[in-house]
């Protein structure tokens, strides 16, 4: 039998930023640029629609707001039972560290919660370093893999209502497309078959890693459809749907900041498209946006930051 892996973390990256400031300095100004531009883009089209028509048009059922807190509360809840499945109970990291992580992914770029964790576990957790590095980086890889086949899931399913058109143009390469679009599912396939040679997980663990990403995805999404189809914006189910499709595509870009400002946009654009009445989706949209945000904030960021407080006053 082959030996595990085990990798390090290397100091590569702070060394070659510290030897160019002028880096540090591009990624600060993309980092503030790209949402800024965005914020402009979603400030302007709601201007159109006028604030006043939009607080008008915000959903009145009570559901809607219960669903709104119970979709924050899933993905966390699905990392939470990732890490208690790989690490243990006793290592299990807390429910505040996963929200943590989830504030640093959602007002940084993503992943750098994922580098919060690894540190945070390294420091705290008496685990081999390659059983960390692996169980976050295996479980981002599952997590994106599943998160594929709810796309792929999805697309079947509005193929079926006729609630997805496929152009022509797409259609004549579509082999190609789907091969690009499967990269996340082929990384998984690798982790099964590679196992021992590219992974510390047991093909056990990877299953079940896989299961509770999709498990998760599928309650997001449920519970995405049922917000849309409570707000009473969109006129049929099938188009509920095509709003939760769009979502998770949005969510699948890699390395994209401020997602939820690019949801906004693109579900602004897709309404005007589509003939629809603008004014209560973009309610629905900013709705959605100002929660996850405000959630994150008030849920994670502020405690960190009391925390943070403390901790330099009491030193």
């Amino acid at each position: 039998m082959s030996e595990a892996p085990a990798f390090h973390p290397q100091p590569s990256l702070p060394a070659f930023l510290a030897r160019r400031p002028w880096a540090v300095r591009t990624i600060y100004v993309v980092r503030w640029l790209f949402p800024l531009a965005l914020l402009a883009y979603v400030g302007f089209k709601l201007s159109e629609l006028g604030w006043r028509d939009m607080w008008a048009a915000r959903p009145g059922n009570p559901g809607f707001y219960v669903m709104l807190v119970a979709q924050f509360f899933l993905q966390p809840l699905g990392d939470f039972l990732v890490y208690r499945n790989l690490w243990g109970a006793s290592s299990a990291p807390p429910l505040s560290v996963i929200l943590r992580k989830r504030f640093l992914n959602s007002a940084m770029l993503d992943y750098s919660g994922e580098v919060f964790f690894y540190f945070w576990a390294q420091a705290r957790l008496k685990l081999p370093p390659g059983m960390l590095l692996h169980a976050i980086k295996d479980s981002n890889v599952l997590s994106a893999g599943a998160g594929l086949a709810m796309v792929w899931i999805m697309a079947l399913a509005l193929l079926a209502t006729g609630g997805l058109q496929i152009p022509a143009s797409v259609n004549e390469n579509l082999w190609v497309y789907l091969a690009i679009g499967s990269i996340p599912l082929w990384l998984c396939a690798i982790l099964v078959l590679g196992h021992r040679k590219v992974t510390v997980l047991s093909r056990g663990q990877i299953a079940a890693t896989f299961g509770i990403h999709l498990a998760r995805s599928f309650c997001v999404l449920t519970v995405e459809f049922f917000l849309w189809y409570l707000s009473g914006a969109l006129p049929t189910a099938v188009a509920c749907l095509q709003f939760v499709a769009l979502r998770l595509v949005v969510t699948r870009l890699p390395m994209v900041p401020n997602k939820d400002l690019i949801y906004v946009g693109a579900g602004i654009a897709a309404a005007g498209m589509a003939n629809l009445d603008v004014t209560p989706i973009a309610t629905v949209l900013v709705i959605l946006a100002a929660a996850d945000l405000g959630l994150v904030t008030l849920v994670a960021g502020i405690p960190w930051a009391l925390e943070q407080f403390r901790k330099r006053h009491a030193a």
